[in-house]
């Protein structure tokens, strides 16, 4: 077995473990495969307390549905990441606006910008929408399989190994991809690749 498969195998035991209502299992799951998931869902969420809190909530969820885990459909780590994924867009869903700031303009219109949005300012929101734009732009101009591979890796939280598995292609082929991917999105964004 490869280092993957291991992990694989002992999340797959854990899993079946945890839906046995194992305490054990759950904690040791958590040590194997939370750090791996906090970092998606801190990527997606850019609030490390948010994220902490979503990842809790997924571990709890996991001991729920351990039990459902479809162990011949998909990997152990595909199931727990698309849990964890799902309760951070349904967090980021639900976050409201608290504060707003109001003013009066130089018109005399009452305007006003919520305090604790954090898109950032008006301006800040058009720069970013800007650059999201842009990134799709350039995302849209690469060749469908390493496209693929780029979004997989970023948005799921892939690694190289999993991605050669899913994408039915050698691992050479799959880092390849990726490398040029990424030095063609820095070319395409004049030199600013996103984190």
């Amino acid at each position: 077995m490869n280092g993957q498969a291991d992990v694989d195998a002992q999340l797959q035991q854990l899993l079946s473990r945890v839906a046995l209502q194992d305490r054990a299992a759950l904690q040791a799951l958590y040590r194997l495969a939370g750090g791996r998931l906090l970092a998606i869902v801190q990527r997606m969420m850019d609030d490390r307390g948010a994220a902490e809190d979503v990842l809790q909530d997924t571990f709890l969820t996991v001991w729920q549905k351990a039990a459902q885990f479809p162990m011949l459909r998909t990997s152990p780590m595909a199931w727990l990441t698309t849990i964890a994924r799902h309760r951070a867009i349904d967090v980021m869903r639900k976050r409201k606006p608290e504060t707003p700031l109001q003013w009066t303009d130089a018109q005399g219109q009452e305007r006003q910008h919520d305090i604790a949005d954090d898109r950032g300012s008006p301006l800040q929101q058009l720069m970013a929408h800007q650059a999201d734009g842009q990134l799709g732009h350039c995302l849209g101009r690469l060749e469908p399989d390493p496209r693929q591979a780029l979004t997989l890796a970023y948005f799921e939280g892939l690694t190289h190994d999993e991605l050669a598995l899913r994408l039915g292609k050698p691992l050479g082929t799959v880092k390849a991809w990726i490398r040029r991917s990424l030095l063609r999105l820095r070319d395409c964004l004049g030199g600013e690749v996103p984190a």
